[in-house]
């Protein structure tokens, strides 16, 4: 999908030496796909300085200062989230995304992860190249995407995986039933509703007509959700909302 004709192996670490403008980094190893996706890069956002590096730890002082997005190229799960721990005490300002061949490969990764609140999107390669673009678009204008596929099936996957089931017996009480999520007892109905859509992949849009609200309503809504949940995004709020505890919280919310 991605590759093209007549690409040029410098693109691999194209900086403007004054580092003006905002940069997109790459960490991925060097590789003819890689080299490829580098330039993609390169011609679709001009106003930006896009380079590729082995590992956080080569990105200079200057990238570091003008970064907006960094792109992590199909990380090793066992190791992503010390990758995102290094980025995250960079202490700089920028948005982080996965990009992976497919969802099977983002659900792995985040399975690993168990729900750290280090990433801001999921960006698959079996897309069409228009999307992909619109997708690094977003993140680098600080907006967050995640498939709703990767939504789905992180929402079938986690009743049933061991985590969850060793969670449940260390935390539940003497009758067996999980303890209330003060974050799930604070939550409206209307959060509720809009959490239940929202988990599902269900877009801003589409839940604003489902309800019958305005999408800025519905904005509104979903950035209170965040903020009691204490989650930065979607994927964030699915990974907490079907672990046990807290949809069995949600369940008795619903009954009283």
């Amino acid at each position: 999908m991605l590759m093209g004709e007549g690409f040029d192996s410098r693109s691999a670490r194209l900086m403007n030496a004054g580092g003006q403008k905002p940069a997109i980094v790459m960490i991925a190893p060097r590789d003819m796909t890689t080299e490829c996706l580098v330039e993609v890069l390169v011609k679709n956002f001009p106003d930006n300085d896009v380079c590729r590096h082995d590992d956080v730890s080569d990105i200079t002082e200057d990238e570091a200062e003008n970064m907006r997005l960094v792109l992590i190229y199909r990380p090793v799960p066992d190791r992503i989230r010390n990758v995102l721990e290094r980025l995250r005490d960079s202490g700089t300002d920028h948005s982080t995304g996965i990009v992976v061949e497919s969802i099977d490969e983002a659900e792995d990764i985040f399975n690993r992860m168990s729900g750290a609140n280090l990433v801001d999107g999921v960006v698959p390669l079996d897309l069409r190249l228009d999307v992909f673009l619109a997708a690094v678009r977003l993140l680098a204008k600080g907006g967050e995407h995640f498939p709703s596929a990767l939504l789905q099936r992180l929402r079938r996957g986690n009743g049933d995986s061991p985590v969850s089931r060793q969670r449940r017996s260390a935390r539940s009480g003497q009758d067996g039933s999980p303890p209330s999520d003060p974050a799930a007892v604070a939550l409206t109905t209307r959060e509720i509703q809009i959490l239940d859509l929202l988990c599902s992949g269900t877009q801003n849009k589409i839940i604003a007509d489902r309800l019958r609200l305005s999408e800025n309503t519905v904005k509104a809504h979903v950035r209170n959700i965040y903020k009691k949940m204490h989650v930065r995004n979607r994927t964030e709020a699915a990974l907490r909302f079907f672990r046990n505890d807290f949809a069995a919280s949600l369940r008795a919310k619903r009954k009283n």
